[in-house]
């Protein structure tokens, strides 16, 4: 089944007529499909449509994506508006999965929309901004280039954002694992509240969520920040109670609240600190507690007077820096940092509180076919020997319980071998396109080093594309100890 056939890219007729405004959404459509069809390891075609096309009764079913590029036109559209109410009805109302209904509209924005959180049903729904604001000349900077020196930067990293998201989402409407299963991956997972930031920060809040999801991790909020105080302190106080920490980006830009003199930076970083003195009052072992990161940009040139002020405070007053770890460093070593915390912690933790095994051995999981048992019995053999913990495929019960113990074993894996044997091309595009979506299993970082054993590389590099990322171990149908050393020496590094 094509899964983008349940996709839809919704325009403004209206739009449609304007050749750039055409042009820019005819290349955006083209690219999405390339990323997802990437990413999915299947062909994708996504439905492109006008607002005056839509007909949510027909198109809805359970596995339906709305992918609206918003405009005044489209916001202005009756039709546009009755749609939008219609789906959020049928999917709140009949979805038989686990999915959010407002997590499948991806709203598409190529510049601001004064009016676009009054259009109801739509608000909630997460934005991807194809254009951003400089500060200093309070310029919109449109993504219309997509070939230049900086396109990588802004239209190109905007798209795979919303590619990656849109796959996990696929992944999740597509999944035949048992609810139950869903529901501990999620209560297992770490979660991380990320502050909503200042104009100046927007792209470097970003990468930094990029980050995050790619080793695994929840990051809140998963919405829209509301206007009003109100809403906001409710939403604030929510995502904190689910997160195991906090991290705060501090830059230029005080972040006022609309109609307030507060901040919302100062606002996240005040609920945050309070959040975690408290949890640090609970027991030790009912808690996973990280705390905060304060991440202060080196580029302050442009803070006013009430922006200094508030970072001198924080870098002066103890008592705001409970629990918290203060960086002025680039963003990558931030990210650095944060990636190696929540690991050092959560191997601390399991170490105090018996969750780690007692043998410190590197698992190895050995993946293979029915027909490669015997083959791999000698792999396993060998692996053991030279000191490797080694899982092996498991061909025991119904697909179900198959597939259930096959995530299981890529969630606690150390590394992947999987051994080949060139029949079989389905069967070994399945098992790449699994390692590829291991980090969304609850994994804390990606499977390192991946590994096929083949008898003809050439082979394996038609089917899978000389891109692709595993090392490839040619060998002959007797296996040989020597071909391992590659596949070893990577993992012991």
């Amino acid at each position: 089944m094509n899964f983008g056939q349940h996709i839809y890219l919704i325009k403004s007729e209206q739009d449609g007529q304007d050749p750039i405004s055409n042009d820019w959404i005819s290349s955006f459509h083209r690219f999405l499909e390339l990323l997802l069809t990437r990413l999915s390891g299947e062909q994708i075609k996504i439905n492109v449509i006008t607002d005056q096309e839509v007909d949510i009764e027909s198109i809805y079913d359970p596995m339906s994506i709305l992918i609206p590029v918003v405009s005044t036109s489209l916001l202005n559209s009756p039709s546009f508006k009755e749609d939008i109410k219609l789906f959020h009805e049928k999917a709140i109302n009949k979805s038989q999965n686990n999915i959010v209904w407002n997590s499948r509209i991806f709203k598409v924005i190529r510049k601001p929309q004064k009016g676009h959180f009054l259009l109801d049903y739509l608000s909630d729904s997460v934005n991807y901004n194809f254009f951003h604001l400089d500060t200093s000349t309070d310029e919109v900077i449109a993504y219309d280039d997509f070939t230049g020196p900086t396109s990588e930067k802004t239209f190109w990293m905007r798209l795979y954002d919303l590619a990656y998201d849109l796959f996990k989402v696929m992944d999740g409407l597509k999944s035949t694992e048992n609810e139950i299963e869903s529901i501990n991956s999620e209560l297992n997972s770490i979660s991380v509240y990320l502050s909503e930031v200042g104009a100046d920060l927007i792209s470097k809040r970003d990468s930094v969520k990029r980050e995050l999801l790619r080793n695994g991790y929840k990051v809140l909020p998963e919405k829209n920040m509301p206007s009003d105080l109100e809403t906001i302190l409710k939403m604030v106080k929510k995502d904190l109670a689910k997160s195991n920490m906090s991290i705060h980006l501090i830059g230029s830009d005080y972040g006022k609240i609309q109609g307030t003199n507060a901040s919302i930076i100062d606002l996240q970083n005040r609920m945050a600190s309070e959040h975690f003195n408290e949890l640090e009052k609970m027991d030790a072992d009912s808690t996973l507690n990280f705390g905060r990161v304060i991440w202060v940009s080196q580029e302050l040139n442009d803070a006013s007077v009430k922006q200094r002020l508030f970072i001198d405070n924080l870098r002066k007053d103890s008592n705001s820096m409970s629990n918290a770890d203060l960086l002025e460093s680039s963003i990558e070593e931030l990210k650095t940092f944060v990636i190696n915390k929540i690991d050092k912690s959560l191997d601390q933790h399991e170490r105090i509180y018996g969750g780690k095994k007692q043998e410190n051995k590197k698992i190895i999981y050995l993946i293979h076919d029915k027909s490669e048992s015997k083959k791999c019995n000698k792999i396993r053999e060998y692996l053991e020997n030279s000191g490797y913990e080694v899982i092996t495929s498991d061909f025991e019960g119904n697909p179900n319980e198959i597939r259930i113990r096959h995530n299981d074993n890529l969630k606690k894996c150390d590394a992947a071998l999987i051994s080949y044997d060139g029949e079989n091309e389905d069967w070994i595009k399945s098992k790449q396109k699994d390692l590829m979506k291991s980090l969304g299993l609850g994994r804390k970082k990606p499977i390192s080093p991946q590994a096929i054993l083949v008898e003809d590389e050439s082979q394996l590099n038609e089917i899978l594309g000389i891109g692709q990322k595993a090392l490839i171990l040619q060998d002959k149908k007797k296996f040989t100890p020597k071909v391992m050393e590659p596949f070893l020496i990577q993992l012991e590094q």
